[in-house]
């Protein structure tokens, strides 16, 4: 009999997207498959100092989570504020299965403590991590790779509103330069609203954006794999407020998710393409979700994200079973991409 695998599945942590973090967590410890895992749970504190492990992880998620943990209470349930790094070898653990989102889990901060401490992790590695949550850097490598992006504007807290109505009128997307999930993001339709936008992206970041609006599809491509990458299927979605905001995307009465996208087949290919394409460029590995807006023949990229939502509401999970890839195959191939790195 094979030896199973020991997966830390490490959620939370310090970022705005922390309870977003739990329910991906919490999915990925349910759907492991036990047969062939050893599942250690560990919840960072909101603070990110407090580490909770094993059962004591596991009474902060739910009762078919806690059938997955390994271990016992005396040995795993613990917490920890300090030496993080015998949290990972004194349980022996091969891989870790990173479910956070937004600064400190997907910027390459909590990639580049694991490669120090020498532990294989999943998705992308600390500079594509770096790039995939920085706006600004990621949009000139997408076009230095000959991708469309949208116009934009870099402001800095001391400028001007009014530079950006001398680049684009109303309405214009405004949104920090780091985030993800749509935190911080508001769509200005008019004029005298655009400095409370400034100040709401200004609470999550020194930069902000100022993007112009484009009246298209929006679509989503996710990828799987490392060197030899491949496109799932493109996601159509359509919002049921004014965009698809940090609500809407964790709550699908909030929109509609569409897979396939209704777009012809010539448009599809040239998605998934662009999706790769961009995915790439910042040298993701693993898996990620690249976000796109169609505008009739002509796609635009908007980011990659290189730790995709895994809640069961997901784009990422909706795509994969579309490609008839179950959600346990889905984690256990992310796994393996992590592995063979």
């Amino acid at each position: 009999m094979k030896k199973r695998i020991t997966v830390t599945v490490l959620m939370g942590g310090k970022s705005a997207e922390h309870e977003i973090s739990l329910i991906s967590g919490r999915e990925v410890v349910k759907n492991l498959n036990f047969k062939k895992y050893n599942v250690l749970p560990i919840v960072i504190s909101r603070n990110g100092i407090t580490w909770q492990i094993g059962e004591r992880a596991a009474f902060l998620l739910d009762s078919p989570a806690k059938r997955r943990v390994k271990g016992k209470k005396p040995k795993v349930g613990k917490l920890i504020k300090t030496d993080h790094v015998s949290i990972i070898k004194n349980h022996k653990v091969d891989v870790v299965f990173i479910a956070m989102h937004g600064p400190n889990g997907e910027d390459g901060t909590i990639q580049g403590f694991l490669e120090l401490i020498g532990v294989p992790y999943t998705g992308s590695g600390i500079l594509a991590s770096a790039l995939g949550m920085d706006k600004i850097s990621s949009r000139k490598l997408f076009t230095q790779a000959g991708l469309k992006v949208p116009e934009y504007l870099v402001l800095q807290k001391d400028d001007s509103p009014q530079i950006v109505w001398k680049k684009f009128k109303p309405p214009v997307f405004v949104k920090p330069h780091n985030q993800g999930s749509s935190v911080g993001t508001t769509l200005v339709k008019e004029k005298n609203k655009l400095r409370d936008a400034l100040n709401l992206a200004f609470d999550f970041s020194h930069l902000a954006l100022a993007e112009e609006f484009l009246d298209g599809i929006e679509i989503t491509c996710p990828i799987l794999g490392n060197n030899k990458p491949k496109a799932l299927p493109v996601v159509e979605i359509v919002p049921k407020r004014d965009f698809f905001d940090y609500k809407a995307k964790y709550n699908d009465k909030l929109c509609d998710e569409i897979v396939p996208a209704r777009i012809s087949k010539a448009l599809t290919k040239k998605a998934q393409q662009i999706a790769l394409t961009a995915y790439q460029s910042l040298g993701c590995s693993g898996f990620g979700r690249v976000d796109m807006i169609a505008k009739g023949n002509n796609i635009y990229v908007l980011e990659v994200n290189t730790i995709p939502g895994l809640t069961p509401v997901s784009l990422f999970p909706k795509s994969a079973v579309a490609a008839g890839i179950s959600y346990p195959e889905l984690l256990d191939k992310i796994v393996m991409f992590a592995l063979s790195k």
